[in-house]
């Protein structure tokens, strides 16, 4: 029960206690007063009757008395009116029936008036002649008592409500901060910390809403110092402290989980840029303006690469006038045009006054069709080689020999093959659990897959299908196929109590045309909305925090969950996950794979973790392939755990 009810219940309380007193204190001084009143006339009378009575019974005109009480009981005012002689023979009796009208019985029985006796003696010379008494009679006195009782209690009613309004307006206004306070605290729990400007004026509630205000600036404060920690704990292990950008160490990881799971159709690219005689320029110019070409570079990579939204990338200087860009899921067609694309912007380099000379650096690009690490790195390196022989900023590109039949088809072949897939709904559903860290029992979540097969049957890998659907700008419509799908699935009493996750395309969270249609689907299927979870991959969703923003009120609005997936893969400050109310997310195998034997690994997924839970962010680790990467990352108090280590994907029959 909130306060303001339990004050106006004790206010309500002492109302009435205090009306009901008032009401029987006002009616019982009518009555007394009444009561003196009828006892006064009664004897005023008497004594008056037995004077003009004197004279006439000593003469013996017995008819004249009797006129005189006649007249008097004939008025009304009197119950009875009795002559009597020396020895109490009645000699004149009078008695008027009493009259009450306008007052209810019960009224007249709960509060009763008395009816007094006045008494006077008859006198004949100096001897007493007889007595007369006289009795009020009650009922005019009773009809002004109810009527007296009823303006009084009317009055005291109306004056109460009054009173009453006046008293919860005024504890409105005055437990109004309370109520404040209670939204400020939902609101930190909700991972927001606003602070009120307007502060009471009842002293007690001040210093409420000042301890509150700095309670929340204060847990604002341990968040984004535990973000910053974070974000030193990576930069000191992964960044490159010239640029920004990741080092070698990161460059190799992620290199490394890019290619682990390699298979002939994937379609990566990776991207080596290495600046012309750095060395020399360094010798001209000094190691200061050298620092300022590197991250002039760098931002210039970085700049580049946020024109395109569907580009799934990161950069890296593992040497030192040398950058690299990984970029996956990418068709050749689209890397060559990005090589094309960043070859011409070298020269805003000598535009913005950082280099002197028009030769400013060189590209390679070698596509990744299942190559080891080795391999990759090794055809990336000899088209850089390739391109330096070459014009001036100019790139070379070096295709793999491997490849499959998918390898072989041209744009308009997989436009055709998509086309007719989505047009037939000849998409293949798989999911892969998610299990507790906790329970090994319980699956907190069923990641969803998509797989779709050819006119021949033949199933074409997610990492073959991927690149050519952002080439050819299927993304949303593959969306829209996989939600619809797993939307009805949910539906089904054997999928009853299970949660699916969705992965999005990036571009989807920001086409309104797509989000209405998400949100009428959400609508239609309410009953299972709270049981799927939309997920998209960090670096794309986070390259617009606002509408990333919108986009997670948006379904939970619906019920629906949203998560981030391969979180730590960019360089994005961990300080948006205090803005942005997400219900999981899901951490980058790169940093799990080997985690049990990589102390960095552990500290930063140690310190992620600890940040998330303390937002209320479930945690799960990707691509666990190991009992001891399990094992380490439970102790690490991860939430969750998904890889082929754990179980592999099924088909969602």
């Amino acid at each position: 029960m909130t306060l303001l009810r339990q004050l106006i219940i004790v206010i309500v309380t002492l109302f009435m206690m205090l009306f009901a007193g008032s009401v029987v204190i006002n009616v019982n001084n009518t009555r007394n007063y009444l009561n003196n009143q009828l006892r006064s006339i009664s004897q005023d009378m008497a004594t008056s009757l037995g004077m003009s009575l004197s004279p006439h019974v000593a003469a013996g005109e017995t008819a004249t008395a009797e006129s005189m009480v006649n007249a008097v009981s004939d008025s009304g005012y009197y119950r009875e009116v009795i002559v009597t002689d020396i020895n109490g023979r009645k000699l004149i009796e009078r008695i008027q029936p009493t009259a009450i009208e306008g007052v209810p019985q019960w009224f007249i029985k709960l509060i009763p008036l008395e009816t007094p006796v006045g008494e006077a003696l008859i006198m004949a010379g100096w001897q007493q002649a007889g007595t007369v008494r006289i009795s009020a009679n009650p009922g005019y006195a009773y009809s002004t008592l109810w009527s007296n009782s009823v303006e009084a209690f009317w009055w005291f009613l109306g004056s109460s409500i009054f009173v009453f309004g006046l008293g919860v307006t005024a504890l409105h206004y005055v437990l109004r901060p309370l109520r404040s306070v209670e939204l400020q605290a939902k609101a930190i729990c909700d991972r927001e910390y606003p602070v009120q400007s307007q502060m009471p004026w009842t002293l007690e509630l001040r210093s409420v809403v000042s301890a509150m205000n700095l309670m929340s600036e204060k847990v604002k404060e341990m968040f984004r110092e535990q973000a910053d920690a974070m974000e030193r704990l990576r930069a000191s292990t992964y960044a490159d402290p010239v640029t920004g950008l990741a080092n070698r160490q990161y460059f190799d990881l992620q290199l490394r989980q890019i290619t682990k799971q390699r298979t002939t159709s994937s379609t990566n690219a990776l991207v080596f840029l290495e600046l012309a005689d750095f060395k020399g320029f360094n010798e001209r110019k000094g190691y200061q303006a050298g620092d300022d070409l590197l991250r002039g570079c760098a931002a210039l990579i970085l700049e580049t690469c946020k024109e395109l939204p569907e580009l799934d990338y990161f950069a890296a200087r593992p040497s030192g006038a040398g950058f690299a860009l990984v970029i996956q899921d990418i068709v050749a067609e689209d890397a060559v045009a990005l090589a094309d694309k960043l070859s011409h912007a070298l020269l805003k380099l000598q535009q913005r006054g950082l280099i002197d000379s028009d030769r400013i650096g060189h590209l390679g690009v070698a596509m990744h069709r299942g190559q080891t690490t080795g391999e990759l790195l090794t055809g990336a390196d000899a088209a850089l080689r390739s391109a330096q022989a070459k014009a001036a900023n100019s790139f070379e590109i070096s295709e793999s020999k491997a490849g499959d039949e998918f390898s072989a088809y041209s744009a308009a072949r997989w436009l055709e093959i998509l086309s007719k897939v989505l047009a037939d709904h000849r998409i293949a559903l798989f999911r892969q659990p998610s299990i507790s860290c906790r329970d090994e029992t319980v699956v907190l979540q069923y990641e969803t897959l998509m797989r779709i097969h050819d006119e021949d049957g033949r199933l074409i890998p997610a990492n073959v299908l991927i690149p050519m659907a952002k080439h050819l700008g299927l993304t949303q419509e593959i969306d829209r196929h996989v939600v619809s799908d797993t939307l009805d699935r949910l539906e089904r009493p054997e999928n009853a109590g299970i949660i699916a996750a969705v992965n999005l395309f990036p571009t989807s969270i920001r086409n309104e045309s797509f989000i209405a249609w998400l949100l009428d689907a959400l609508r239609r299927h309410a009953g299972v909305a709270p049981r799927i979870a939309f997920e998209v991959v960090e670096h794309g969703a986070t390259a617009d925090l606002g509408v990333l923003h919108a986009w997670v009120e948006r379904v939970k609005a619906l019920g629906a969950r949203t998560g981030l997936d391969q979180v730590g893969r960019g360089f994005k400050p961990f300080s948006y996950l205090s803005e942005i109310k997400l219900d999981y997310i899901k951490i980058d195998g790169s940093y799990t794979r080997g985690i049990d034997e990589n102390r960095d690994n552990q500290f930063f997924v140690d310190s992620l973790v600890k940040y998330a839970h303390g937002l209320d962010i479930q945690v799960i680790a990707e691509s666990v392939e190991t009992r001891g990467e399990w094992n380490m990352l439970k102790a690490l108090r991860v939430d969750g755990v998904k890889g082929y280590g754990v179980l592999k994907p099924q088909p969602w029959d």
